[in-house]
Order: structure tokens, then sequence, then C-alpha cells
């Protein structure tokens, strides 16, 4: 998994509990590296879930409730780090209609070697349907992206994650 996406994780954990927090987390996170990211890298996933057991130990808050906290943080990291992406799109919908042909396909672009999960979406009835699928089991993180994406728009509509696998590595998520 790319660096990027392990700073703004230690970034989260900064917001959440201030620096000393975030040392004591990784500290019991046990990494071979101690923590040192390097946006340019990349780490096993694994690490990732080391980080945020260890955040959960630490802070006593559910494991998956920080995934979904760290998808929501992340999500407006994005529109700081690629805002010439994100407002290209008016909607929530519109975005999130388009993270696996165009988002993901800039990404493998710029990182050849980045394996982003499989993101697809479609109208349903009278809402609209997301479904994730990854090797990863981060379906929380998912799920805060597209709560953070549709706060980001100001869409008020609600969000129900209707499929819970219990891998963590698919999600079906209703916006009605």
């Amino acid at each position: 998994m790319k660096g990027i996406i392990y700073s703004e994780l230690v970034g989260f954990l900064d917001a959440q509990g201030g620096p000393s927090f975030t040392e004591e987390v990784l500290a019991g996170a046990e990494l071979p590296h101690g923590g040192a990211f390097s946006r340019v890298s990349r780490y096993p996933w694994e690490q990732a879930v080391q980080v945020v057991t260890s955040a959960s130990k630490i802070s006593g808050a559910d494991a998956n409730d920080l995934c979904e906290e760290f998808g929501k943080f992340l999500f407006d990291r994005f529109t700081v780090l690629y805002t010439e992406i994100v407002e290209r799109y008016p909607t929530a919908e519109g975005m999130l209609a388009h993270v696996e042909d165009h988002i993901h396909e800039e990404v493998r672009v710029l990182y050849p070697d980045a394996e982003p999960p499989h993101v697809s979406s479609r109208k349903e009835g009278d809402g609209f349907v997301v479904e994730y699928s990854s090797h990863r089991p981060f379906a929380h993180i998912a799920f805060g992206l597209v709560q953070g994406c549709m706060k980001h728009f100001g869409d008020p509509r609600s969000i129900e994650w209707v499929d819970r696998d219990p891998t963590g590595k698919t999600a079906y998520f209703r916006i009605q």
C-alpha cells in the first residue's frame, strides 16, 4: 500500500490525540521501521491494521469506528491534496460514479505499482449504490470515504451499509 495513506494515517492520529498519542500508538504497533513512513514508498497493508489495532487498544475506541473516522479524515485530505480532481465533480454522486474509471485510473498511471480497491456505482431505484471490493479488509475506511464525500458536497441523503462482509473486503452502500 502506498506510503501516502500511512502518512495520512499518522496525521489522523495526531488530529485525534496529539503527537504523544501518535507516538504511543506507533510504538504499540511494533512496526519494523518504528512508524517512519515515506509518502512514496510501499508498505504491507497489514501494518495499517497493526496501527489501527494499537490505536484502538490505547484509546478504547472501536477499531472499525476509527477506520470510518479515518476515511472521513482521508476524504478531507484528498480535497486538499487533489483539489483539481475533486473540483471536476459538481456532486458527490458524480464523483462516486467515477472513482473506478477516472480517479483510480489516474492513481494507476501515477503509481503503476499501486493496487487501489475496485469501486463501482450505479443508480438503483430512487437511490444510488456504491460497491467496494479489495484484497485488503478496509471496507470501514471506504464507508468513511463515502460519508466524507457526501459531506463535502453537502449531500443530505442517508448512507446505509447494506451488506457487511465479515472480512471487511467487500461492502455495498446504499445512498437515498
